[in-house]
């Protein structure tokens, strides 16, 4: 089914390439191929040809059915496909010679799609699904190629593998039964694959369905597990370790048997120390392989992490193909990125590819997760099962045999050894037990009772009180109850966690060495600052750039500037509230109302004095934050009452070094951000009161619970402190290790950078720093009458406390003497970089605090001219019409590179530089409140140092809204010197901020302004594509 021609050209490729014989034959049994519009089905009659198997090989039991189809609109069929589809749509006819119309037919499925549309790939799945609901046996899932991100990163290895799959299907070797088993473990999840092969042979403890296992157990592994990760932001890394860390929770239970005995999980430029060696040797016996999975994103515009950029580029060297170094690998890769960025997911693609050429076996596609519309979509199904699909590939089978599929509740919280207590109205009892069978091999079988009991509590809690109302139901009626299979795989986020007592914390002192207690100058050891190894960073300036009524401040700023008795949490809390007063989000004028929720800080912060920590005009900085006081004190407390666990008791978490409870609870587990699907099922095993259960379940459901958690949940920003609290049964049973198991790690804050280092040398302050913009996040959520708990107010982990701490700079105190501390690590760009020519004119689009990094940039072209002068007073000194009255040392010239030598050198080279123009577009909501930099901006205008500032102002009083984007297009001045700085001029097009929409809006007004010039858009977008190419057009965006 085609639009465009996608789909016909990849079928009819696939089609001639079988009847010309053009596929090894090792790797096709199908001798012919009939490709036809999807449309002529019934012309054709290829149901009728159906309704019996095949009759001319006895080793083939079915047709062979592959469907390539596109998706047009925003979910139609092609105008080939549609009355197939409409047919697909009704109910199955009954067959005469069969159960069911597609009884005899195996089946693959390819959608194409595009991701800028809402409905992704929707025809590709309703075919895939209704074959599936007509008898028809699906070979391999779905296959989702995006148009926007590159057809080929899916539609390549899909081709690579159908045939393969499909003649397996048909094969008479494998039953009816077993193959439609295998598409259904392809939905499953992780836990469900693992818990399948569990054999306790006695009831458990905890109360879930009646379980019999029946599995034959897969041949084991002689070599771990790989579990590789290149991560910037932490995602790929909390991925990685989580499902490293929940497979490792299952090899510790003694009636666990996993394919791989062990897992190594390792950051990707570790590949040499951890890895190598073993990958390059023949695992026995020589029919299996090593398994290895790789979870990596892509940084800037098309950049490898750097905890990854070694391991790329050894991928890249052609010294590297000799080897072949994966020959013994079977290998799948998740890559992360994010589609406002044009090269999607390319270092993933990049490992995926060369691994492949490298002599890996591919176990399925890259999948690719985008950032932009959440990466659960991707991240969940594929960290479900991508452990049983590689330990399949690796022993040599297609599949583990026999496998089927368990509740995901079988065992206690994956988190804890520690077992949790469920209540005995939680879904009935659980019996894990053998059944003889009359095959030779002992046969096990799963059996479910899905019965839940309506039990209604006496006393609703506020959570199930407001998912009742959410769900309009009355008194008498049931929370609907889930299946286990629509649940989310329950994950680990940290492996272990032990309490110390006095007697072992001695005995870890004494076993320290002296190395551990030694400091190394990181100016002498190129120590470089990380996520894990921060700066401690000083605040030394701070200042609102929103024009907000500061009024609190002054009392805010006391509370740190006057020492006291009061705690840090204390003047913390304190300090929150006092801005909650002064700015009112819902009482008053709403124009107000909604500026008072729009602030915007400046910070300077401190950097090392031996230059250990540098940066450039268009780096980040991530910033470490803890979580609020409110949110720790409750955890501390409630542990503290429930378990007698005391805060200031010694923990140690992933054997790493002891730190109290109360440590763990403030900087180790994220308590503040809104709560994910796996994170409330893994709190419903927790749960004593039977209707927070079914809450629970549901909301965690993949299709009943997805509308209710929009609403309850996302809408909402609830996180595990709201849900703790509204569904209090979890607090008595969830235990430290269970909580430190279900939460994430807290994740940095990343910021622009919105100074120049070169500025800074010249503006004689005496300290290194930089600075970095950041918006006030405080806000309300919507106003439910159902919800007991809505329309709260929200504030933003990192930006409220830093608000909170910079009070005494924000009132422009003296009185504290020593300014806090922030932890603090560089996040540098490869891409977002001026040009190394200064003569290149530049376009800088920034609205809201995009407008952060382009202060650097014009900052630091100042500077760079005031060098140029300084050089200038050097030549006019040394050809003796210096008239200051003395010598001219080096030393007193501001040089650019603060190297003197080859002054004469670096003179020739300057006097030939010319300064490119530069024009800013930059947007806000009021001019008279969030114009950032207005008097900065107006100065490097006066200087010359813009040559135009264009702005856009989206809600004035009594006017039409206006973005930069409308700016650009709709102003004919705007359009014509647009066309002229990019297509005379040569132009660098640089755009940052928020790129939910503004990004796409600005690239498609330039697309159509230069179209009026091109003459076509398609012309325009060619253009374009060759900037992004070349390096001219480089976006620094977020989510």
């Amino acid at each position: 089914g085609s639009a465009t021609g996608n789909a016909e050209h990849i079928a009819k490729d696939l089609g001639k390439s079988i009847n010309e014989h053009k596929l090894p034959s090792s790797s096709c049994a199908f001798t012919s191929a009939t490709v036809l519009e999807m449309d002529q089905f019934k012309r054709k009659k290829i149901f009728e040809s159906w309704s019996s198997p095949p009759s001319d090989n006895a080793k083939y039991t079915k047709h062979a059915l592959v469907a390539v189809c596109s998706t047009t609109g925003n979910g139609d069929a092609p105008e080939n496909a549609g009355r197939f589809v409409r047919f697909l749509k009704r109910k199955p006819p009954a067959a005469t010679l069969s159960a069911s119309p597609m009884e005899h037919v195996a089946y693959a499925v390819l959608g194409l799609g595009d991701t800028n549309y809402d409905q992704f790939c929707e025809t590709g799945k309703l075919v895939d699904r209704k074959l599936n609901e007509w008898g028809g046996t699906r070979a391999m899932p779905v296959a989702c190629a995006d148009e926007a991100t590159g057809l080929e990163a899916t539609v390549e290895p899909w081709v690579e593998d159908v045939l393969g799959k499909l003649e397996i299907a048909c094969s008479s070797a494998a039953s009816s039964e077993e193959t439609k088993d295998d598409s259904v473990d392809d939905a499953t999840t992780l836990p469900e694959k693992l818990d399948e092969q569990l054999t306790v042979a006695e009831e458990t403890t905890t109360t879930m369905p009646e379980v019999i296992v029946t599995q034959e157990i897969a041949k084991e592994s002689t070599t771990p597990l790989y579990v590789l990760y290149g991560s910037a932001t932490g995602n790929s890394e909390h991925i990685a370790k989580e499902l490293a860390a929940t497979y490792e929770l299952y090899l510790k239970n003694p009636s666990f048997i996993g394919y791989f005995p062990s897992v190594i999980c390792c950051e990707l430029n570790e590949y040499k120390k951890k890895c190598l060696s073993q990958w390059e040797t023949e695992p026995q016996p020589s029919s299996t392989k090593h398994g290895v999975i790789i979870v990596c994103s892509t940084t800037g515009n098309a950049d490898a992490p750097e905890n990854s950029d070694r391991f790329v580029r050894w991928l890249k060297r052609k010294s590297t193909d000799a080897t072949q170094p994966f020959k013994h690998c079977a290998y799948a890769v998740l890559a992360l990125g994010d589609t406002n960025y044009d090269v999607f997911c390319a270092t993933g693609k990049t490992i995926d590819k060369r691994m492949k050429e490298l002599g890996g076996t591919r176990c399925c596609p890259v999948a690719l997760a985008d950032e932009a519309t959440g990466l659960e979509e991707v991240v969940d199904p594929w960290t479900g099962n991508i452990i049983q699909k590689l330990a399949a590939e690796c022993n040599g089978s297609t599949r583990i045999q026999g496998t089927v599929t368990p509740p995901p509740t079988v065992a206690a919280p994956v988190a804890a050894p520690v077992a949790a207590p469920v209540a005995a109205a939680v879904p009935p009892k659980t019996i894990v037990k053998e059944t003889s069978s009359s095959s030779s091999s002992e046969e096990k079988k799963m059996e479910f009772d899905e019965t839940i009991p309506a039990a209604v509590s006496q006393s609703l809690s506020d959570g199930v009180a407001t998912i009742r109302n959410l769900l309009s139901l009355q008194p008498k009626d049931a929370i609907p109850a889930v299946d286990n299979k629509s649940l989310p795989s329950m994950i680990s986020s940290l492996s272990s966690c032990q309490l110390i007592n006095d007697d072992e914390l001695h005995g870890r002192e004494r076993g320290n060495s002296v190395a551990d207690n030694m400091t190394v100058s990181s100016g002498s050891s190129g120590f470089h600052y990380t996520l894990n190894k921060p700066y401690e960073s000083t605040i030394l300036r701070a200042r609102y750039l929103t024009k907000t009524n500061a009024e609190c401040v002054k009392k805010a700023s006391e509370l740190f500037v006057n020492s006291s008795s009061t705690t840090d949490d204390e003047k913390i809390v304190e300090a929150k509230n006092l801005y909650n007063n002064h700015f009112p989000l819902a009482t008053g004028d709403e124009i107000e109302c909604t500026k008072n929720g729009k602030r915007v800080i400046e910070m300077t912060l401190s950097l090392p004095d031996d230059f250990t920590l540098e940066y450039q005009p268009g780096d980040s900085v991530g910033l470490i934050v803890p979580n609020t006081p409110e949110a720790t004190n409750f955890i501390l407390s409630m542990l503290q009452k429930n378990h007698g666990v005391l805060p200031s008791q010694k923990i140690s978490v992933d054997s790493n070094h002891p730190i109290t409870v109360e440590e763990a609870i403030r900087t180790t587990v994220d308590l503040c951000s809104p709560m994910k699907k796996k994170r409330l099922f893994m709190l419903s095993q927790f749960a004593a009161d039977p209707e927070e259960v079914l809450a629970l379940r549901l909301l965690s459901s993949n299709e009943k619970g997805n509308e209710l958690f929009q609403r309850y949940v996302e809408d909402q920003n609830r996180t595990v402190i709201d849900i703790l609290k509204e569904f209090p049964s979890c607090q008595q049973m969830i235990t430290l290790e269970g909580l430190l198991g279900c939460l994430p790690a807290i994740p940095p804050r990343y910021y622009s950078v919105c100074s120049s280092p070169l500025a800074d040398q010249q503006d004689k302050t005496g300290s290194y720093h930089l600075k970095v913009a950041f918006s006030v996040v405080d806000f309300l959520t919507p106003s439910v009458a159902e919800d007991l708990n809505s329309g709260r107010r929200v504030g933003g982990l990192a930006t409220r406390y830093l608000e909170c701490i910079c009070s005494p700079f924000l009132n422009n105190s003296s009185g504290s003497t020593q300014g806090p501390t922030v932890q603090i690590f560089p996040k540098p760009t490869h891409e977002f970089r001026l040009p190394t020519n200064m003569s290149t004119p530049l376009i800088l689009i920034g609205p809201g605090t995009g407008i952060a990094p382009f202060i650097g940039f014009l900052s630091h072209r100042q500077a760079q001219i005031s060098s140029l002068e300084s050089f200038e007073a050097a030549e006019t000194a040394s050809e003796g019409t210096w008239r200051g009255g003395y010598e001219l040392d080096p030393e007193d010239l501001n040089l650019s590179q603060n190297d003197s030598t080859g002054l004469n050198l670096a003179l020739d080279y300057v006097r030939k530089q010319q300064t490119g123009e530069i024009d800013l577009y930059f947007g806000c909501r009021y001019s008279d409140h969030d114009y950032l930099y207005e008097s900065e901006l107006e100065a490097f205008k006066s200087t010359g140092i813009l040559s135009n500032l264009y702005t856009a102002f989206s809600r004035e009083h009594g006017k039409e809204k206006m973005y930069v984007q409308n700016v650009m297009q709709d102003k004919p001045e705007c359009k014509q010197r647009l066309t002229e700085m990019i297509l005379n001029k040569n132009a660098s097009v640089y755009v940052c901020g928020d790129g939910n929409a503004m990004g796409k809006d600005v690239q498609e007004a330039i697309v159509n302004v230069l179209a009026d010039k091109l003459e076509s858009k398609q012309s325009a977008l060619t253009y374009l594509d060759q900037m992004k190419t070349s390096g001219r057009f480089v976006l620094d965006i977020w989510s």
